[in-house]
């Protein structure tokens, strides 16, 4: 899930009063929202992937605006039209590279004060989290703002060679030329790959051939600074496919929109054609299948019910020839279809409304002796006094890298965020992420989980298998290398086995202080103490051993034959 801090004081300023912690949570309860932490003036949230409107406090205000039923419908339904002369022109030479190029201006409510330092910052912060999170760290897709009122459009986007460009990099004091900004900044150091291709780079210039941009590395100092006091803004995103950069522009219109701007479309001509921008901005028009929704809510809902619940998840609705259709707005990505449509419903109404429906079935069926085997495995952790967690089967490349070689893990091709980049192939990874956001609580934290982890395997159909482990991490004065030993020793002994232990280096582990288990010649556990440099950027000071057992081999091994029904150990 990604994670937001949010301004309280902005939030309910955009609600029009102000709510309780118990509040805030009980009306977030049946969202997609849940609140992380509850402190002074800001509020910590963890939102799904699929809604990152939610990230920024326009867009939940808008969500609870709607879960209570205080405004409902389209937060913005009238579509402006392109400002006089604002255009952008794309040349072919970006196209082995980044080719895509969405834009729109937003332009402040007459009376107003035009852009404060709250929504500067606010716009920064939610700039940086959608490219984390929808630009893959802006591989797929960045954002760029600007002030328009210092701007000469049209704007042109091209590939450039570096020789003939120069400017002031945002940040900066004094003109760099691209190859030294390329050679030296740290910035291109981060970002440079994305942006230049061996003697040539990224452009973004007005009519005036002043450098706006070098996308997606950064801005330039002036022409792409937006300050407190501007009243319109050019957004713009660049990227590899023309969906993710609208996306990108459609998100950030959120912060804008929910404090009254106005937003414009700017046609971009291309290679391809000329695109008007409308695209950017304009709900999209999805068909309600009221058949689609009963068969997967199980209820018959009417179609004024339907209706009432699109509303109410800040969806529009029209009935064209006595069709429903629902309008969904650029900042809503995530809904294509029927299926999406369903779950609106059931979340605006609520899940317990809908009655429960046991599937038509011979047998009532039951659990696998393998998923009873772990069942019970759980339950002799608990009883030797671990809590059990549940966390995501994806993780950051950094938070696995530290346990396991990144070159033997499973990458996804296409992530929706650099924080879900991998699929873990250690189950101590998660384990020790999950420390890593609880250093508020108190010490010892004893935790534990049994999960799925994927490791590569060439002989199976899709090159990896998925195996159970068991991990458990101890954190607290006196964790270490021996206490590991104790518990895994302890925690074989109560399984049935007997397992000698055998020292052995282990990634992410202090040297020496490591081991393996093995059982008939297998390897079936790990154990060791984590590596003070690993606590260190985990933020850890305390501590912390851990132990992670391959359940899949020791359910081969007999592992069902020594744990009886009752959960209980057998000789």
């Amino acid at each position: 899930m990604a994670r937001s801090n949010l301004s309280l004081t902005r939030l309910f300023a955009l609600l029009g009063r102000e709510l309780t912690e118990t509040e805030l949570r009980e009306r977030l309860f049946r969202t997609k929202v849940e609140v992380d932490a509850y402190q002074g003036t800001e509020v910590t949230v963890e939102v799904m992937a699929d809604r990152l409107d939610l990230l920024d406090e326009g867009g939940l205000a808008w969500e609870l605006q709607g879960a209570r039923g205080e405004a409902t419908g389209l937060p913005v339904a009238e579509l402006q039209p392109p400002l006089p002369q604002v255009e952008a022109r794309v040349n072919a030479s970006v196209d082995p590279l980044r080719s895509e190029l969405a834009m729109a201006v937003v332009v402040a409510p007459e009376g107003s004060a035009g852009l404060d330092a709250g929504l500067l910052e606010e716009v920064v912060r939610y700039q940086e989290l959608l490219h984390a999170s929808l630009g893959r760290g802006r591989q797929s897709a960045s954002l760029g703002l600007y002030p328009l009122d210092r701007l000469r459009p049209p704007f042109h986007y091209a590939m450039e060679p570096m020789g003939q460009v120069r400017f002031v990099p945002l940040g900066g004091t004094g003109e760099l030329g691209a190859e030294e900004f390329y050679r030296t900044h740290p910035m291109a150091a981060k970002y440079g790959a994305l942006g230049h291709r061996e003697t040539s780079c990224l452009t973004l210039r007005d009519d005036d051939r002043t450098v706006l941009s070098l996308p997606p590395v950064l801005n330039a100092a002036g022409a792409g600074e937006i300050a407190p006091g501007g009243r319109r803004v050019l957004l713009e995103a660049t990227g590899t496919r023309r969906s993710r950069t609208r996306e990108m522009v459609g998100y950030m219109l959120v912060p804008f929109l929910a404090r009254g701007w106005k937003a414009h479309p700017v046609p971009v001509h291309g290679p391809q054609g000329t695109v008007d921008g409308t695209e950017v901005l304009a709900p999209r028009r999805v068909p309600v299948a009221a058949s689609a929704l009963t068969t997967l809510l199980g209820s018959r809902l009417t179609s004024t019910e339907i209706e009432h619940a699109l509303l109410s998840s800040r969806l529009g609705v029209e009935r064209p020839s006595g069709t429903l259709m629902a309008l969904v707005p650029p900042w809503r990505a995530d809904i294509l279809a029927s299926v999406d449509l369903a779950e609106e419903v059931a979340i605006a109404r609520g899940y317990a409304t809908f009655t429960p429906i046991l599937p038509p079935s011979t047998t009532m069926g039951r659990r696998r002796p393998e998923r009873r085997f772990e069942q019970r495995v759980g339950s002799v952790m608990l009883g030797m006094g671990y809590q059990e967690l549940n966390t995501q089967v994806l993780l950051s490349g950094p938070s696995l890298g530290r346990f396991h070689p990144l070159e033997e893990s499973l990458a996804l091709r296409n992530p929706i965020s650099q924080e879900y980049s991998h699929v873990r192939s250690v189950l101590r990874a998660s384990l020790l992420d999950a420390l890593a956001r609880n250093t508020g609580s108190g010490y010892p934290q004893q935790v534990f989980e049994v999960g799925p982890v994927l490791t590569r395997d060439p002989k199976a159909e899709t090159g990896s298998r998925t195996e159970t482990h068991l991990a458990l991490v101890d954190a607290g004065e006196g964790a270490g290398f021996a206490r590991a030993a104790a518990v895994a020793d302890r925690l074989f002994s109560l399984l049935g086995f007997e397992a000698p232990r055998e020292p052995t280096e282990v990634l992410g582990a202090v040297p020496g202080r490591a081991a393996r288990l093995r059982i008939a010649g297998e390897t079936i556990a790990l154990l060791g103490e984590v590596h003070p440099s690993v606590l260190g950027e985990l933020h850890l000071q305390v501590p912390v051993c851990w132990v992670e057992m391959d359940l899949t081999k020791l359910e081969r091994l007999g592992g069902l034959q020594h744990v009886g029904r009752d959960g209980e150990a057998r000789p």
